[in-house]
């Protein structure tokens, strides 16, 4: 027990000498490099790129689209890419804005990204320890960061908004189905591509064939999976104008059909629960 403890202090005494070196280093560069910068628990913020002549901030509660880049300071290396490539864990979608910064998908250890010092459009650097992102690799990152939008609190009508626009080419031949979730109705809209010549739907479960599925961002599609099958045991409404083989396309909310986590797509890209999915379904049963 005696010897588990001093190793236990041995070991966090030398990583927090570490981390103390690699922020006087990063101290330095800043005072060679970007002499100025301002500093908050020690994270330094650089706004970069022409300023925006608009007052919109985000304020807590309110939902941002967020652009970003890492790369480390020493290195020239990319940890991550941005949204460009949908597969990088960077993706623009709604992400809740709480006092001092966004919570990505890898900022749940970030005290601030200095997002709240950006107006939409606005760009910025944030230098940032791997002490403040609890890393212990001992290598500074850069995020270069995009405010794209504000939302506001109102996700759902920004959902639907987008779901809107991608089903605008069926015109008036659409349907839609009401959900009500935690005290809130959302939509599904869906179109009927094919009536499908088989026999009648029945029971409490429709067997499809997912083709497609993609997230939508801004009205920008992105390719989740393709080719999976998939039983669904609610918002079977969509399915009673169909029959065996029919064909339906179908918008909703990503949190209608998985909640609140964030699902792995065969192990390598994760979902998040603020956007909106669409699917092109074939129905098996």
């Amino acid at each position: 027990m005696f010897l588990a403890g001093v190793l236990y202090a041995c070991n966090k005494n030398d990583t927090d000498e570490k981390w103390a070196k690699e922020e006087a280093e990063l101290a330095e560069w800043i005072e060679i490099n970007k002499p100025g910068l301002s500093i908050e628990n020690g994270i330094y913020f650089e706004k970069v790129g022409p300023e925006y002549e608009t007052n919109i901030k985000p304020e807590p509660g309110d939902y941002i689209l967020v652009d970003y880049e890492c790369r480390f300071l020493f290195e020239d290396v990319l940890e991550q890419v941005s949204y460009k490539d949908w597969q990088a864990r960077g993706a623009l979608y709604p992400s809740p804005y709480r006092e001092g910064g966004p919570e990505l998908w890898e900022s749940k250890y970030w005290e601030s990204m200095g997002i709240g010092q950006l107006r939409e459009n606005e760009c910025a650097n944030v230098y940032i320890p791997s002490r403040m992102l609890n890393f212990q690799d001992f290598k500074t990152r850069v995020f270069w960061v995009h405010l794209r939008k504000v939302i506001d609190t109102d996700l759902k009508t920004y959902q639907e908004k987008i779901m809107g626009s991608c089903m605008k080419n069926f015109g008036n031949d659409v349907d839609t189905i009401t959900v009500t979730e935690n005290g809130k109705d959302y939509y599904v809209i869906f179109h009927v591509d094919q009536e499908g010549t088989g026999g009648d739907i029945s029971g409490t479960s429709v067997k499809t064939h997912i083709n497609e599925t993609y997230f939508l961002q801004a009205d920008d599609p992105k390719d989740c999976f393709k080719n999976k099958d998939y039983t669904w045991n609610k918002y079977l409404e969509i399915f009673q104008s169909v029959k065996k083989g029919g064909h339906i396309t179908a918008v909703m909310p990503y949190r209608l059909m998985y909640g609140d986590k964030a699902d792995l797509i065969d192990g390598q890209c994760a979902v998040p629960v603020n956007t909106v999915l669409k699917y092109d379904i074939t129905i098996d049963n």
